[in-house]
């Protein structure tokens, strides 16, 4: 039973890794402000970290937003992403590793698209800082913004519509 429970976890874990991956780098829209995109990434991390055990969505966070940098041809932001990405799923975590609850959206949670949103704007303009200018990372504070509120109103849609469909019940299913 503990082999079975073990292999269903890396088993989901890497499907998360390879969503968040491709929401990320297929799935995204420009701002209008510097390089920065609108992308579905962020929305599949809040929801790994809903469903998978802490180390687990850590790890397909991460990964999977780590390598959107890298196979984009933004292979300079890897590291700061690897960090930025394992924050803003930190909230979900804290709230959600408790939740008995067969449903995956609630009160708490959704409040935890706007505490992530801003891990994630502060996390991004401190690694542009680093990176490139003061300056630049100012004007880049838009568009993560904007990329901010887009995941959390992505993320509070899609775990709705997921709710409905009792995928939490199914997706604990066996283990």
């Amino acid at each position: 039973m503990q082999n079975k429970k073990s292999l269903l976890r890396i088993t989901n874990t890497a499907i998360f890794t390879a969503i968040i991956l491709l929401s990320t780098m297929l799935i995204k829209f420009s701002t209008g402000f510097g390089e920065g995109y609108i992308h579905l990434g962020d929305c599949f991390i809040y929801l790994s970290a809903c469903l998978l055990p802490s180390p687990y969505c850590f790890v397909a966070s991460a990964i999977g937003g780590a390598l959107a940098d890298i196979l984009g041809g933004f292979a300079v932001w890897a590291v700061p992403t690897t960090i930025i990405k394992i924050l803003i799923a930190l909230p979900f975590m804290l709230i959600c590793r408790n939740n008995k609850s067969q449903k995956i959206i609630n009160v708490k949670v959704a409040l935890m698209t706007i505490v992530s949103g801003i891990i994630s704007i502060l996390g991004y303009f401190v690694a542009e800082c680093v990176l490139y200018s003061v300056a630049s990372a100012t004007l880049s504070i838009i568009g993560n913004t904007i990329q901010a509120v887009a995941s959390g109103i992505l993320f509070i849609i899609v775990a709705t519509a997921l709710d409905k469909m009792n995928f939490k019940s199914r997706f604990y299913k066996g283990v």
